[in-house]
Formats: C-alpha cells, structure tokens, sequence
C-alpha cells in the first residue's frame, strides 16, 4: 500500500490528466459525490499537517512580513487583474461579478500539499492559507462593494466550517500526531501519497459535478477557460517576481502556490447563500479546473529542476 501511495504522489500529474478527462467524459458516476468533498479536505489537510514538525513551527516566525505579503498578493494585484480580465472580455453581467468574485478569493486548501510534494516549507505556507482565510470575511464583502458595485453576504457558515473544520482542527491533529508519535515521522511518503490520493478524489468530484455546465458553454467555454489560464499564470508571475525583486528563497514555494490558487467553494457558497446567478459561478468553476492541472504540472517542473528537491529533501525551511 505505502508503494502505490509514494506512487500516486511521484505520479500526481499524470493521475489528474487521466481522471480529469475521465470525470469530463463520464461524468455520471462522480456528479453526485458532492457530500464527500468535506471530509476528503479535511483528511487531506490531516495527512499534510503530520508532515509538519514543531521546529517547523518555530521558524515561522521569522517571516511575519512574509505572511502578510502572501496576503496581499492574494487580495491585491490578484483582485485587480482580474478586474482588468473581467472587464475586457465580459463587459458586464454575471460573468463579469464571478470574475471578480474570484479574483477576491483567499488561496485553495491544496496550496500547501503542492508546497510539500516540492520539499518547501508546509508550516510557512499553512501559516498563509490560514492568514488569508481568517481576513477573506472582512476583505471579500468590501472589494465587491468599492470594485463591482455589489452588496455581497460572505458565507459565514461555510468560512466558519471551513476554517475550523476542515483546516485547524486536522492541522492541530497533524501536528501533534508528528510531535507524540515516532511512527509518524518516519511515514512522511504515506502521509503525502495519502493527501495526493484526496486531491485526485477532489478533483473528480469538482469536474465531474461541472462538466454540463462546462460542456453546455460550447465555444464560449475556450474563451473562459483562457481567461482563468491568465489569471492563473498571473499568480505565478507574482511569485517569481518576489523572488527576485525582494530575494525571498525560502518563502517562494509557498507564494508560489498560494497566490496561484483560490479557494473555489466559497463562489459556489455564496452563490447558494444569496439566490444568485449561478452563472456567476462559471469563472471560479473553470478556475478550479485550471488550478487543479496547473499545479501538479508546477510541481513536476521544479521537481525534474531541482535534484535535492526530487529526492524528498528533509530541509524544510
């Protein structure tokens, strides 16, 4: 079992290509698995979170300016262009308000697995997701508001589900099964291959629940889905330039997948919560597609890039 889980983890890209083609070629069988996508987070969450060691934990510290900087990224430049692309190619509408609904989003739960399967620091980037969650309720309402006109009801229940259920509560367990229990650390390949496995499920469930809605848009589909690609490489691009305007080595992993990803469920929320257009929804939607290819393929070119960081490196910074 360890063997096909440390597979599964050294193999991740090609298993999303696979089961995302399926999942939009069958949709049928996953379409209604919508109920499993809580506790498959959560134990994805649990897995990466037994991987972080409490010296991990100290070093954190280090980079509060860090943090905040991922948290700007996430809510600034990231809101404003996608307020550019929304604005340049749809105008108005609901597909405009999604557009910027998204960009507005804090980063995906799955932002600190990739950080991980890369040998980058998974307490510093768990650090940002939590950071950029914890203000969304206070940032989301008002972006909306001042850039697209909007009065918007954050979904308190869901942020609250999420931000407790699904990431500190696993991520305090994580952490204290690595600390109490020697088994644990020595199983740090399951514990990935285990949260890889959760993301593959995640991402059958997400395309296979979307894929009519996808399918129905018809050509229009190609232009959305080249704007979420925009977007997407918009996110990495911020991570590279921190890189190399402010020399930040050991924090640009996690920036690199925090600020390229947003975390999609709440679009589909909030849309749920207010009676909206499900049509804004569409964006965030394809985003979830995109971010969920994208990052394995960032990952397998570091990886084929970085020797020490193929290997599995212990050094977390």
């Amino acid at each position: 079992m360890a063997k096909i889980l440390d597979w599964i983890s050294n193999h991740l890209l090609h298993m999303v290509l696979v089961v995302g083609a399926f999942s939009l070629i069958f949709p049928q069988i996953g379409a209604n698995l919508g109920w499993i996508v809580t506790p498959v987070l959560a134990l994805m969450v649990l897995n990466v979170s037994m991987t972080i060691k409490i010296e991990d934990i100290k070093q954190i510290k280090k980079y509060p300016l860090i943090i905040l900087w991922s948290v700007f990224l996430q809510f600034v430049p990231m809101v404003l262009f996608s307020l550019l692309l929304s604005n340049v190619f749809f105008k108005a509408g609901a597909m405009s308000t999604g557009q910027l609904l998204l960009g507005s989003l804090p980063a995906d739960i799955s932002a600190p697995l990739m950080v991980y399967l890369v040998g980058g620091s998974t307490a510093l980037a768990t650090a940002m997701l939590v950071s950029s969650m914890f203000v969304t309720p206070f940032i989301l309402p008002n972006v909306l508001r001042l850039l697209g006109g909007m009065t918007f009801k954050v979904p308190t229940s869901y942020l609250v589900i999420e931000l407790s259920v699904i990431i500190l509560i696993p991520v305090a367990l994580g952490i204290l099964l690595n600390y109490f229990f020697e088994g644990v650390k020595k199983r740090e390949q399951i514990w990935s291959g285990t949260a890889s496995l959760c993301y593959i499920i995640l991402l059958f469930v997400v395309v296979s629940s979307n894929a009519e809605a996808i399918i129905a848009l018809k050509m229009f589909a190609f232009l959305v889905l080249f704007v979420e690609i925009a977007l997407n490489i918009f996110g990495y691009i911020l991570a590279f330039l921190t890189k190399i305007i402010f020399r930040q080595h050991k924090a640009f992993f996690p920036l690199l997948f925090l600020v390229s990803s947003k975390e999609f469920g709440i679009a589909s929320a909030s849309v749920d919560t207010m009676k909206l257009n499900s049509a804004i929804v569409i964006p965030s939607t394809f985003y979830a597609v995109v971010q969920m290819i994208s990052s394995p393929i960032m990952v397998m070119i570091i990886k084929r890039f970085n020797k020490p960081i193929d290997t599995y490196s212990k050094k977390r910074y």
